[in-house]
């Protein structure tokens, strides 16, 4: 089912300039929830890498300062012990999880006692041979991370193909789009092992980040003031929304100036990032590149506030002007 007024959208003169831009903001989607994603696993498997090859437990030290334990042969059984309960607290959590997943789910009455048990030893399975192919010396990091995200991204395909929700085409435009840097980056810049996580994580939020804003512009959910609106006549309404919005145009356009500088100055020194062997200005580019689309979104929605469209503008605004636009042709019809 289409979102309300989306179809008129990419109607009229200007339906192709809204679907590229509904384009880009699909990539950007992408691009968002891909690094999020990679970042936060990429920090899970650097630490879980690190208590795995690691010849001592860090449960095993909590424990004797607990108890206060200092015996040599006591603590050489903490240690052994120390991942043994450390494991067992884990499935105990995972099968915690799909019972109040279950419960929630399923009517009052039907709950089902083995459902979350085999769910409960998949998953464990699944993570243990994970965790298997992790530590064989001969398995780059790069060809794990592949791994990983090939999973996920069949499991999300598989998905998305089965519903083929309204803007299905645009994710799966957008999906190899990402795929295909994803993969670049991870082939080019992935060094072995799994100690360099916080570097490359660090780069991909700033992405995350800037690339935030633009988003946020697309979808009208930046912080508007809306004191103005109520002290001047509705007829002016669409005039003051457009100041605001070139205003804020030319704020985010100073800014991707001074970060086109930046980024060229990043460009010119040639540096990289140590462990990664990623240049600086990979980072540092998306000040410019994120700031530039958003400049260009909010100098479209001062048009479309013009022009009595809802374009940048809030979602209860653009749902309200979508609902009298239908309305409107209602009544002509």
């Amino acid at each position: 089912m289409a979102e309300p007024g989306k179809e008129d959208a990419h109607k009229g003169r200007f339906g192709v300039i809204r679907r590229i831009d509904d384009g880009i903001f699909h990539i950007e989607m992408g691009i968002l929830w891909t690094f999020l994603g990679v970042s936060a696993v990429m920090v899970f498997l650097d630490v879980m890498y690190r208590r795995l090859a690691a010849p001592d437990s860090k449960v095993a030290e909590l424990a004797a300062r607990i108890f206060g334990v200092e015996s040599p042969e006591a603590m050489e059984t903490l240690t052994t012990m120390g991942p043994i309960v450390s494991a067992v607290i884990g499935v105990g959590l995972v099968y915690f999880a799909f019972w109040t997943a279950e419960n929630h789910a399923a009517e009052p009455g039907k709950q089902s006692r083995i459902k979350p048990i085999i769910q409960t030893v998949a998953a464990c399975a699944a993570f243990g041979l994970l965790g298997w192919v992790m530590l064989q010396p001969k398995v780059e990091s790069r060809w794990f991370y592949l791994l990983l995200y090939s999973l996920s991204a069949l499991a999300w395909l598989f998905k998305l193909l089965q519903e083929r929700a309204s803007g299905w085409v645009e994710k799966l435009v957008a999906f190899f789009v990402v795929t295909a840097i994803y993969v670049y980056i991870t082939l080019n810049y992935f060094p072995d092992g799994y100690s360099w996580s916080k570097e490359l994580s660090l780069i991909m939020l700033l992405w995350v980040g800037f690339l935030g804003a633009s988003v946020c512009a697309h979808e009208g959910k930046h912080i508007q003031v809306g004191a103005l609106k109520r002290v001047v006549p509705p007829s002016m309404a669409k005039w003051t929304d457009a100041i605001g919005f070139l205003t804020t145009a030319g704020f985010c356009f100073f800014m991707a100036a001074l970060g086109y500088e930046y980024a060229r100055e990043a460009i010119q020194l040639e540096g990289r990032f140590e462990q990664t062997n990623i240049p600086d200005w990979v980072a540092t580019i998306a000040v410019p590149a994120a700031f530039a689309m958003t400049t260009i979104r909010y100098v479209a929605a001062a048009f479309s506030s013009i022009m009595g469209g809802s374009y940048g503008a809030a979602p209860e605004e653009a749902a309200i002007a979508a609902a009298a636009q239908a309305s409107k042709q209602g009544a002509e019809g």
